[in-house]
């Protein structure tokens, strides 16, 4: 209607302006004019107290309450009209301006879009605050719903966590962290509140401060040989802020401090924990005295003392026996009795086919440390030949050996024998094998094959199976005819030449299969879980497998309500269903479906849980108290009250009430008061020590298991 109106307005304008060029003949053939309206582009609403300006010239004027504006008495030729406001997008028209007529303009201009700010970009909690607040602004003009995000932060809570903003309005956010967790030292993390329909965002950057003094602790030293050591030490804490230098100091005396040392032992400082130094050049059979060290603004921190003797001891090695000979490979094995002083930097074995070989010959190095066995497997041995083994260890940057050991090489043939088949069904069967010797060289290849005449080869249906070395295979084989008897020979490949086990046939035959239904489990107010078992997948194997059930029939079936999943797999299998009515009996049926018919097991049945109900009361009995006198401190008393309407089924097992400062209080975030007690009915408890001016909000709650309910919240205050 307004936007009518304002038509109708405009044509006037045009028409009396036109009536007045029509009194002075004159003037009207020396002089123009411009008589227009600005609106917004969105609503079509005039828009007053736009500037709109002129050039050349630049004469300007700002348009009325109906959004009009006029020039008159311009000279004829082309002009550029300007039009500019705020929160609204710029404008500029050419217009050409004839002698005599006045020329109508209507403008419509964007707004621009909304946009979401805040008053802070940095909250400093420093090493005391708890609770600090920002606003947000939404400079726009349309709403702006929004959301909080603060990472994976732990210490840090904002509420509330979501809203919605009308247009030039402001909300204020409060920030609270929880010194019980802020770790150690100067933490930092961030805020950000995002506009989900993308009209802005803005982060706000979170400091705070937990300070301690640092620790250390010295470990037991390693690696001690005649003249070397390792010096070990742990961080227990790193301290706020943290420490700048950390390392050891050492003596032969028990007394040590850094004035008081044969050497201070720089270590450099990063963020692992633990932290070692070897040292050097000390003397055999002698005992040392060491301790870590930190240092913390300025001062210096010691952990504990801890002794060491430096000894002097040869590395001990013994070559046992080659084992797993094989035509191409083998396996040596040694140990390494002593470690020596110092300890070996290197272990393994060296093998030629010339007695007593050393690290000149073929080398294998075999990775770790300490004594104990080793051992290593060989490739590309010659066939047939005899070789000479030794283990040995590098010491001081000399070889120690163990003594020598041969061995040669050799070929046997593979052994296989084919066991009975199993699983058999309609159109499967499971063959089942076993290489009873792998012989040297090993098999290539092992599988099976089989026909429906006897004797198979290779050269009929062959099965190869993955795998080496000795024991029992198996291969499921399927696309078989039903009924058909089938016979099946275990086979190897070994040196390219096929070697056979023994022949055993069987027949593909049908069976049921067998579903039992076991008892629901984790049942809620609107869920359960469902279980069953296939105690047999029949033959040919089921195809599909689930549950049917109902609250109206004990023999539900799957025309009833269903949850179903293809398989062809024995054993249990489960489904949770959910959307059930609460405190309602069901009736439940496991089923599989076979060769396009259902086969069900045993009916069970169970009940829905139904939840508890409980109601926050107004608080009673709300006093102030003077503990001292004096009239300089002072608490509070009140008396929170509680009504369990239903008890649920579970029934509850717990309840009481939680309260702090901020709405909503949760058993997680606020300070939690137990009642004993159960059934249905009023409770209450009484709580003193309560902060003078302060705003607490408080709700009762029962507990099932671990879960909370809650009645609504209920605001008192202390002032």
């Amino acid at each position: 209607m307004k936007r009518i109106l304002y038509v109708f307005s405009a044509i006037i304008s045009v028409m009396l302006i036109l009536s007045a060029c029509s009194s002075n003949l004159s003037e009207e053939t020396i002089y123009g004019s411009i008589a227009g309206s600005v609106s917004d582009k969105t609503t079509g609403e005039p828009v007053s107290t736009v500037n709109v300006t002129l050039t050349p010239g630049g004469s300007s004027t700002v348009t009325g309450s109906d959004g009009s504006f006029s020039f008159t008495n311009l000279a004829p030729g082309e002009y550029a009209i300007i039009v500019n406001k705020e929160n609204y997008s710029s404008y500029s028209q050419q217009i050409n301006v004839r002698p005599g007529e006045s020329t109508a303009l209507h403008i419509l201009i964007d707004r621009l879009p909304s946009s979401l700010i805040a008053d802070l970009d940095l909250l400093d909690f420093g090493e005391n605050l708890l609770t600090l607040s920002f606003k947000i602004v939404n400079t726009g003009y349309t709403d702006i719903v929004y959301n909080v995000e603060t990472g994976d932060c732990k210490w840090l809570s904002v509420d509330p966590t979501e809203g919605s903003l009308k247009y030039g309005k402001t909300a204020t956010l409060v920030v609270t962290i929880n010194r019980a967790i802020l770790p150690e030292g100067e933490n930092e993390a961030n805020i950000v509140v995002r506009s989900t329909s993308g009209d802005g965002n803005y982060e706000i950057k979170v400091l705070a401060v937990n300070n301690s003094n640092a620790s250390v602790n010295t470990l037991d030293v390693s690696d001690a040989g005649s003249n070397v050591a390792t010096l070990n030490g742990e961080i227990i804490n790193p301290g706020s802020p943290s420490y700048t230098e950390r390392g050891f100091i050492y003596n032969t005396q028990a007394s040590l401090s850094i004035d008081n040392c044969i050497m201070k032992l720089s270590t450099p400082v990063n963020k692992e924990k633990n932290f070692s130094c070897k040292i050097d050049g000390l003397t055999p059979n002698k005992t040392y005295y060491a301790k870590t060290y930190l240092v913390q603004n300025g001062k210096i921190i010691y952990g504990n003392t801890v002794s060491f003797t430096t000894t002097q001891e040869q590395t001990s090695i013994s070559t046992s026996a080659v084992t797993q000979i094989s035509a191409s490979t083998a396996t040596f094995n040694g140990s390494i009795l002593k470690t020596g002083m110092p300890s070996y930097t290197e272990r393994g074995f060296v093998y030629s086919k010339e007695d007593s070989p050393t690290i000149s010959d073929k080398r294998i190095k075999v990775s770790g440390t300490g004594t104990g066995n080793y051992s290593a497997q060989i490739t590309d041995l010659e066939y047939p030949t005899t070789y000479y083994v030794r283990a040995y260890a590098i010491q001081g940057g000399n070889a120690v050996y163990g003594n020598t050991v041969s061995f040669t090489t050799m070929m046997s043939t593979t052994a296989v024998t084919t066991s009975a088949v199993t699983q058999i069904s309609s159109t499967y069967a499971t063959f089942n094998g076993s290489v009873t010797d792998v012989g040297m060289p090993p098999y290539s290849e092992r599988g099976f094959c089989y026909s429906t005449s006897l004797n198979p080869t290779i050269n009929t249906n062959k099965l190869p199976v993955s795998g080496s070395g000795a024991g029992n295979y198996s291969a499921q084989v399927s696309n078989l005819i039903y009924p058909q008897t089938y016979y099946v020979c275990a086979y190897a490949l070994q040196d390219g030449r096929p070697i056979y086990g023994n022949v055993v046939s069987f027949t593909t035959e049908f069976r049921y299969a067998s579903v039992n239904t076991s008892a629901a489990t984790n049942i809620t107010d609107n869920s359960a879980q469902l279980n069953a078992s296939i105690t047999d997948v029949g033959s040919p194997s089921y195809t599909q497998r689930g549950f049917c059930y109902s609250s109206s029939s004990t023999y539900p079936t799957v025309y009833n309500d269903k949850v179903s999943m293809y398989s062809s797999l024995p054993g249990n299998y489960k489904e949770t269903i959910t959307n059930l009515r609460e405190g309602t009996t069901y009736y439940v049926r496991a089923f599989v479906e076979q060769d396009n018919e259902y086969v069900y097991g045993n009916t069970i049945s169970f009940t829905t849980n139904s939840l508890p109900s409980v109601n926050t009361n107004n608080i009673s009995g709300l006093k102030k108290v003077d503990p001292f006198g004096g009239g300089f401190y002072y608490q509070w008393s009140a008396t929170f009250n509680g009504y369990v309407q239903d008890v649920g089924n579970p029934p509850y097992s717990s309840r009481g009430f939680v309260y702090g400062n901020t709405i909503n209080p949760e058993a997680s975030t606020g300070t939690v008061v137990n009642v004993n007690g159960n059934g249905k009915g009023s409770f209450s408890a009484t709580i003193n020590n309560l902060s003078d001016m302060k705003i607490y909000h408080v709700r009762a709650f029962v507990k099932v298991g671990k879960k909370y309910y809650y009645g609504h919240d209920v605001e008192f205050s202390t002032f």
